[in-house]
């Protein structure tokens, strides 16, 4: 059987991931109808949606793209006629199961359903529709940045077709669908980043290193423009501290326990590239400047967290 075409996406939540999220489909002809809660929210998706699409492409295309983004007043007409939904809202999962419950409400019966969540499994959302066999994962790395995977998960009730469908649609917007075959907390290559962010936050807590030197040494040793903490950065240190939260809640184990000093930052508003500063400044991080990787002149050190 043919898996189903996608052309009409409703994206419900237009904060850093839904706007990257509705560039990428906009970008390569899909129609999305994007909704959020916040109108100060939708207004700054469509601004800087518009902006990464001037960035990365011809005035024509990138004006043929934009004109494919249709900012919704209510979620209904978010969802009226969409062919698949993304939810994109906060990592909360009593408020994931609310929303899920109103899109299958209001969705067309056909249309599939996918959570981006950067951990919940979408068996904890499935039941909170009539139509578990089309709810699945699908977490976008980051497309703004040229990351182009994105993690597909079922679950033991999703249809072999939605997962198809989903695959399919991953390609149809030049992103590679990385699926994971048995429903797991965090996907499969989304588990290993959380251990590799996991630790990088332990051994920076603990006080045996600092997060620059931590840095410096994945991006000599990768060969990558940006080490864990710079890649934080750029997700959200607000959204990491929710993903950790969530590994926590789930154990109980104080080791998944996101660090003190997370709570710190994100009471002082520093929550990375949106908000111009997380463990680096922003637009222009330190790692970026001369001499910086390899400790040459004029590098500064970043002494700026303080620990208990």
């Amino acid at each position: 059987m043919k898996a189903m075409e996608i052309n009409r996406v409703g994206i419900v939540g237009a904060g850093t991931m839904g706007s990257r999220i509705a560039f990428q489909c906009t970008l390569f002809g899909k129609e999305v109808y994007l909704f959020d809660i916040s109108p100060q929210v939708m207004e700054q998706a469509m601004e800087t949606t518009k902006g990464w699409l001037t960035q990365r492409a011809d005035t024509e295309k990138a004006e043929a793209a934009f004109s494919l983004l249709h900012q919704c007043r209510t979620l209904g007409d978010c969802l009226v006629d969409a062919e698949l939904v993304i939810e994109a809202v906060p990592e909360n999962l009593e408020l994931k199961r609310q929303v899920f419950a109103e899109i299958d409400r209001l969705a067309p019966a056909h249309a599939l359903i996918g959570t981006n969540s950067s951990s919940l499994p979408s068996s904890r959302l499935a039941d909170a529709t009539s139509r578990p066999d089309k709810v699945f994962n699908i977490n976008f790395n980051d497309p703004l940045n040229d990351e182009l995977l994105v993690e597909v998960m079922g679950h033991a009730d999703t249809a072999k077709e939605t997962i198809a469908a989903a695959e399919d649609f991953v390609r149809s917007i030049k992103m590679v669908p990385i699926t994971t075959k048995r429903e797991i907390m965090g996907f499969a290559f989304n588990r290993i980043w959380r251990a590799i962010k996991k630790e990088s936050l332990h051994v920076v807590a603990g006080g045996y290193a600092d997060f620059e030197d931590i840095d410096r040494a994945w991006m000599l040793s990768f060969g990558v423009p940006r080490g864990p903490f710079g890649r934080m950065d750029e997700i959200g240190l607000d959204v990491i501290h929710h993903i950790e939260m969530q590994y926590y809640l789930d154990s109980g184990d104080e080791r998944d326990k996101p660090p003190r000093f997370l709570d710190d930052f994100i009471a002082q508003g520093r929550l990375g590239v949106k908000s111009g500063k997380g463990f680096y400044t922003y637009p222009h991080p330190e790692y970026e400047r001369p001499g910086w990787l390899r400790k040459e002149a004029p590098w500064r050190q970043n002494h700026t967290i303080k620990f208990d």
